[in-house]
């Protein structure tokens, strides 16, 4: 569960938060473009991103990135909203094989941006849960059409 934190504690654990150790706000615009090029040039993944407006999409990332390197507020059913976000493209085919070639260019992303190995492990360690709902999500799509 999510760790309760006294009023005190505020400034310590900003910098504790995953966001602060990667390098802030600013870093993390400048990961989330670069992670966008890389996947909208991928021919196992541009098909997902055909007339998508990649500004509105970025700053969703920058969103849904910012809550998981910072703290998910309660009640947020991150699984649930994953798969409400992304059920047009489970309907299109999306699967877990293509939240492993997303995590892939994450992955190459933060190393291009020379994040430390120990920071990258752990925001897999926030993402990699999440590729359950791309199994479930194209499976109960597919059982739809």
């Amino acid at each position: 569960g999510a760790k309760k934190y006294a009023a005190e504690d505020k400034s310590e654990q900003k910098d504790d938060y995953l966001l602060t150790k990667i390098g802030g706000p600013s870093a993390l615009e400048a990961a989330v473009d670069i992670f966008y090029e890389k996947l909208v040039v991928d021919p196992q993944l541009a098909k997902f991103f055909e007339g998508i407006k990649l500004d509105n999409l970025k700053a969703h990332q920058r969103k849904f990135l910012t809550l998981a390197l910072t703290k998910v507020p309660e009640g947020v059913d991150v699984p649930a909203l994953m798969d409400t976000k992304h059920a047009k493209l489970f309907k299109m085919g999306l699967n877990e094989s293509h939240f492993d070639l997303v995590a892939g260019h994450l992955v190459a992303t933060l190393e291009g941006l020379q994040v430390k190995k120990e920071h990258i492990d752990a925001i897999v360690g926030i993402v990699g849960p999440l590729r359950v709902v791309f199994e479930e999500g194209a499976k109960k799509y597919a059982a739809d059409k």
